[in-house]
């Protein structure tokens, strides 16, 4: 399909900045949602839009008058997120919800706005960028695990309520070279017991042997080019593609068991 119009959430880092660079190379008009404005976007011609994905009450409005003032897009992601890292007895319940609004709740609204506007239009693409996590959850980060295993479900259930248009993908990431890490809401480090700073420790390396996000990027857009519907896998070869065949063939035992060795937690629960 044709892209001609693109609309991208937390598109001022990482992942996001990726596909817009890609998006402005293709000549898309591209439209990017974020908090904070990206320096990185100053001089391009990508249209920033400052919005606070965690004030749901705001989403459907935007979209509305998005649509009154561009019409609909061609392709949606839904890309923005960040995690959080604490143990449930110490969760924030400010967190709780945040994590829920941003993750889940406003990625659902964007697709409720517009997904009927791209039926109608018989184009489009929606892409939810989900996580690996949806199958090998991140240890004390239960509300990403939880929030994008349950975007993903969502994710299958439009793609039979919209059999034909849009198109959706279920992005499922893997780790990707990015500052995610230092975004990302820890409890205080005298409050950790050794568990957490083994698992963070674990979670540091894995994203600093991670690839670049132009990995990801060629990855998805591979797919979006050829018109496909369903889950795609993104990051390195392991991530992408030997976890994901490993998942089919093991039991839930066995994957706590691997899950605790990765993490180097067994160590502390003989």
């Amino acid at each position: 399909m044709k892209i001609k119009k693109a609309l991208v959430t937390g598109g001022s880092t990482g992942i996001g900045l990726a596909i817009c660079e890609h998006l402005l190379a293709q000549g898309v008009e591209v439209f990017s949602i974020s908090r904070n404005p990206s320096k990185l976007l100053e001089n391009t011609k990508v249209t920033q839009i400052s919005l606070d994905l965690s004030e749901t009450d705001l989403i459907s409005s935007f979209a509305e008058n998005f649509i009154s003032e561009h019409g609909s897009p061609d392709l949606l992601v839904n890309n923005a997120g960040y995690g959080a890292f604490y143990e449930l007895a110490n969760f924030p319940e400010q967190e709780i919800v945040r994590q829920t609004a941003v993750l889940f709740t406003s990625p659902v609204l964007l697709c409720k706005a517009f997904a009927p506007a791209m039926k109608k239009m018989r184009n489009g693409v929606i892409v939810n960028v989900t996580s690996l996590a949806t199958l090998y959850p991140l240890p004390f980060m239960p509300l990403y695990n939880s929030n994008k295993s349950a975007l993903s479900a969502f994710t299958h259930s439009m793609m039979l309520e919209y059999d034909q248009y849009p198109n959706w993908i279920d992005f499922r990431l893997g780790d990707i070279l990015t500052g995610f890490n230092k975004s990302v809401p820890k409890q205080e480090t005298n409050d950790q017991h050794s568990k957490m700073v083994l698992a963070w420790n674990q979670i540091e390396k894995q994203l600093n042997e991670s690839p670049l996000p132009k990995v990801a990027v060629k990855q998805l857009f591979k797919f979006i080019n050829k018109g496909t519907t369903g889950v795609i896998y993104g990051g390195s070869l392991f991530h992408s593609r030997i976890l994901p065949f490993v998942y089919r063939l093991i039991s839930h035992s066995l994957l706590k068991r691997l899950l605790l060795k990765r993490y180097f937690m067994q160590k502390l629960l003989k």
